[in-house]
């Protein structure tokens, strides 16, 4: 396959598709709600899991106030309001009251979680530190809410039950439905491609 090499990183979305989660964050009365595709899960023990964000977003504000996020792990059934999430400033609009987002009391700390989630973390601060132009928020996972039904026995995500939202950039969301998932032994794979 040839390549295209070059210094130009231009839009950034060789590392996608990204699985979106929502950022929710609480202070002084405030609730916000952000879709974000930058993520990930750090540590197992203690379960740590990170979210970048800008400094300028008001979600950022209210977690760096709080010292608490939760993450929400919607449905691609719920794309629009990922989407719409993304589109929009918390500053300017009470986006729970616009985009008539359900919500439920968190167990741990005082963010809203999404009654839209199939999954969601309560997350305590434990470290923000700015990378470029993000901040690195780093959380540990003290409770987690999930509906039961999404998930084999095994904890995977059943994708015939439900979708995640995946985010290929540009605007541009995929339907996990349209290829079927296929199970790889890695250790078989392995001795396959040594050969």
């Amino acid at each position: 396959m040839a390549k295209t090499i070059s210094d130009n990183i231009g839009a950034f979305y060789q590392h996608y598709p990204r699985l979106v989660v929502v950022v929710s964050g609480s202070a002084d009365g405030r609730d916000n709600a952000m879709s974000i595709a930058w993520h990930t899960s750090i540590s197992k023990n203690p379960p740590l899991f990170g979210v970048c964000v800008s400094p300028n977003h008001f979600t950022y504000k209210l977690i760096a106030q709080s010292g608490q996020f939760g993450v929400n792990f919607i449905p691609d059934t719920k794309a629009e309001l990922v989407a719409a999430l993304g589109g929009s400033k918390g500053s300017q609009v009470d986006k729970f009251s616009t985009f008539s987002i359900g919500r439920s009391n968190a167990q741990k700390i005082t963010v809203p979680i999404l009654t839209d989630a199939y999954a969601a973390f309560e997350c305590r601060l434990v470290d923000d530190r700015l990378y470029g132009d993000h901040k690195l928020l780093v959380g540990e996972v003290i409770a987690v809410h999930y509906d039961e039904v999404a998930f084999m026995e095994n904890g995977v995500l059943d994708i015939e039950k439900v979708n995640p939202t995946l985010y290929l950039g540009g605007e541009i969301y995929l339907d996990t439905q349209q290829s079927l998932p296929r199970t790889l032994n890695r250790n078989f794979c392995v001795d396959c491609l040594r050969k």
